[in-house]
Formats: C-alpha cells, structure tokens, sequence
C-alpha cells in the first residue's frame, strides 16, 4: 500500500468503526444508513456557529447590493434583487444582536423561503453541510434568556463543537421589520 493509502486505512482502524471489505458485500453486506440523520448547513456569524435545517435554504449567494427601505428595523439591509426576484435581506448578527465584525470575501447570503416569500440572511461564512442524529439535539436550556432566546430553535453536538440551530419563523417575523417608533406612531 502506498503511505497515503496505509495511513488512511490506519485511521479507519484507529476510529472505532467497523471497516468493510469488498468481501462482506459479496457475502450479502448492506451499509447501515441512519434515515433519521438530520442535515444542516452551518454557518459563522460574528464568531459563534450556527445552523439551519438544509430544507429552509434554497440558495447560497454571494452578497449582492441592496436598497435601503427607510423607517425599517437596523437589521435589515434593505430589499435586494436575485435574477429578477426581489427579497428583504437581513444582516443576521444585527438581527441577532451579536458584536459587528468586519466582513470578508467569505461573507455569504443565504436565500431561505418561509411563508412563500423569499428572504435573504446575510452570514459572515458559510462552512459546511453536517449531519446530526436525534439524540445529539437539545433543546434550548433554560438559561437562554432576552432577546436572543426566540431566536433558537435547539442546540446540536457535533464532535466537541455546539451549533445553535436557528428558529426561522422568529427570526423572519415581519412585524420586527419596521423601526419601533413608527410602529408605535401607527397605534397612537
């Protein structure tokens, strides 16, 4: 076996997981998939990691320009235009209320749907599509409390890192979307 090759079958030994040769599958074996494997697609914001369910992302963009709405939320950015169409996109470390960092070139736009409309939720990167078994989920503990706690949906373990999976109807209601002060002007 080449170095390559002998290290990476070292490794599969090393894990603990079953290796299998061609032989077991010509004896009839068949690959165990786990049907109750959830996937999601994590991204970085302001330095924590978060998630959301691969079946809420239509799309992955680059950022692309927006227009400003007046008298709307700080979070969102503004209304911007994806091949014709039209999408509120929303800052989601302002919607958040994390720290602000600076964004590179790995910033990303996320394209979801929730009620039949398209939206877009800008990320600082997007790392990678993971797959999470049930019962490494939990709910949200008690101690999220504030602003940020309708936000979250549950917590998942992968490894030794926990990602925040998001909750998309909190995080997409409309009624946030315009400042307070006209909000409040309108039900005087």
């Amino acid at each position: 076996m080449s170095g390559e090759r002998e290290d990476l079958w070292q490794a599969l030994l090393r894990s603990g997981e079953g290796v299998v040769t061609d032989e077991d599958y010509e004896h009839g074996y068949k690959r165990e998939v786990r049907q109750d494997l959830q996937q999601y697609v994590t991204f970085r914001v302001s330095g924590e990691v978060y998630g959301l369910a691969i079946h809420e992302i239509e799309e992955i963009s680059k950022v692309f320009q927006t227009t400003h709405v007046p008298r709307t939320a700080d979070f969102l950015l503004g209304i911007g235009n994806v091949r014709g169409r039209i999408m509120p996109v929303i800052d989601l470390a302002r919607r958040l209320r994390l720290r602000l960092v600076e964004r590179g070139r790995a910033a990303r736009v996320l394209i979801v749907h929730f009620n039949d409309e398209p939206y877009g939720l800008v990320v600082d990167e997007v790392m990678d599509v993971i797959r999470i078994p049930p019962e490494a989920m939990e709910d949200k503990p008690g101690g999220f409390t504030g602003a940020r706690a309708e936000y979250i949906r549950a917590l998942g373990r992968t490894g030794k890192e926990l990602v925040i999976i998001l909750h998309l109807p909190a995080l997409l209601d409309a009624k946030d979307f315009v400042k307070a002060t006209v909000y409040e002007e309108g039900r005087a």
